[in-house]
C-alpha cells in the first residue's frame, strides 16, 4: 500500500478513535452539554410556533428529546459500522456452504485501510453493476495475475490455487484473463459496424446498469459488442468505465477508448460456483470498492463462528 495512503488513513483513524475515547471518558459532561442545547432548541421551537399550552410545550420537548436521542445513537452506530465493525446480512446463496442466505456477519472495516487484500479473503464490496449494492464474495485473483478456469479448477499464473470447484459459467469460462493493476494500459474496443440509428441512440446509464444486473455479463445486449484489453491482451470487463457517459458515447459511435488504469483490481468469486453472479459474469472489482473483510458470523446463534 502506498505510504501516503497509510499516513492519511493513520491520521484519520487516530482522530476518529480519539473522538470516541473522549466521548467515553467525558460521557457525563457531553450529555449535560447536549441537554443544554437540546432544551434551548425546544424553547426556540416553542417561541417560533407561539405555543402557550403547557401540555403542548411538554409534547414539543419530549419530541425533541426523543429525536435527539435516536439521532445521536443512529449517527454513532453508522460511524462504527462504516469505519470499524460492519454488520451485514447476506440475502443470497452465492457463498454456500460457507455462508447461507440470511446469515449475519461482522466485517473488519479497518483492515484494508492499512493492508492489501489477500487471496481467499471473504470481502464485502460495492458491486460494479449498478454501483450501489454490497456483495459478499471470496477474493481469488490479485492484480497482475493471469486467471482461467480449467477442468473446473481455478488456475492462476499457470498453477492451481484451490481445490474448490469452479464451473465454466460466465465470460471467464474457456478464456484467460489478466487482472488489471495500477498503471496498466486499457483499451475498450468496439467490434463490427454500427447503424446510424444505433449511433444516435440515447444513452441511458441507468438502463444499461439495470440490464447488466438482470443479465450479468450480457454487455452486448445494451452496448456495442466490445472487448476489453489490458496491455494488448484480451481480458474481462471493467464496468467502472461503463458508469462514465463519455466512454459510452465513444463506444456507441464505434470509437476505441484508451486509458491508464488508476488503481488495482481483483477477481471475486462465490463459493457456490453454480449459483453465484460474480467476476466470471461482470468482471473485476476495483480496490476502492472493497469495504471490508467479513470475518465472523454472529447469526443464527447455532452457527456462530469464524469465517474461513
Amino acid at each position: 500500500m502506498e505510504t501516503n495512503k497509510l499516513i492519511i488513513n493513520g491520521i484519520f483513524y487516530a482522530i476518529l478513535t480519539t473522538f470516541f475515547i473522549f466521548l467515553w471518558l467525558k460521557e457525563k459532561k457531553v450529555v449535560a452539554w447536549i441537554r443544554i442545547y437540546r432544551d434551548r432548541f425546544s424553547d426556540f421551537i416553542i417561541s417560533i410556533l407561539k405555543i402557550r399550552s403547557k401540555v403542548a410545550k411538554t409534547g414539543v420537548k419530549k419530541t425533541v428529546n426523543f429525536t435527539e436521542a435516536i439521532g445521536s445513537a443512529l449517527i454513532l452506530v453508522l460511524i462504527i459500522q462504516k469505519f470499524y465493525l460492519g454488520n451485514f446480512m447476506v440475502p443470497t446463496g452465492s457463498m454456500i456452504p460457507t455462508i447461507v442466505p440470511r446469515d449475519r456477519l461482522f466485517g473488519n472495516m479497518v483492515l484494508y485501510k492499512f493492508t492489501e487484500p489477500s487471496r481467499e479473503d471473504i470481502i464485502v464490496f460495492k458491486e460494479p453493476v449498478q454501483n450501489k449494492v454490497l456483495y459478499t464474495k471470496r477474493l481469488m485473483g490479485l492484480p497482475g495475475e493471469t486467471v482461467e478456469v480449467e477442468g473446473q479448477r481455478l488456475i492462476i499464473d499457470g498453477k492451481k490455487v484451490s481445490e474448490r470447484r469452479y464451473s465454466n459459467l460466465g465470460n471467464l469460462g474457456y478464456n484467460q484473463w489478466i487482472v488489471p493493476k495500477k498503471g496498466d494500459k486499457l483499451m475498450i474496443v468496439p467490434m463490427g459496424n454500427y447503424s446510424d440509428e444505433f449511433k444516435e441512440r440515447h444513452i441511458d446509464v441507468a438502463k444499461i446498469q439495470k440490464s447488466l444486473l438482470d443479465a450479468p455479463g450480457a454487455l452486448s445486449q445494451v452496448l456495442p459488442d466490445v472487448e476489453f484489453y489490458i496491455n494488448g491482451k484480451r481480458t474481462g470487463m471493467i464496468l467502472d468505465y461503463i458508469h462514465n457517459e463519455e466512454v459510452l458515447k465513444k463506444l456507441f459511435v464505434g470509437k476505441t477508448v484508451e486509458a491508464v488504469i488508476p488503481e488495482d483490481y481483483f477477481l471475486a468469486l462465490g463459493d457456490n460456483t453454480d449459483g453465484s453472479s460474480d467476476s466470471r459474469f461482470w468482471g473485476f472489482v476495483a480496490q476502492h470498492r472493497i469495504e471490508g473483510k467479513a470475518f465472523v458470523r454472529f447469526w443464527p446463534l447455532n452457527r456462530i463462528g469464524i469465517l474461513k
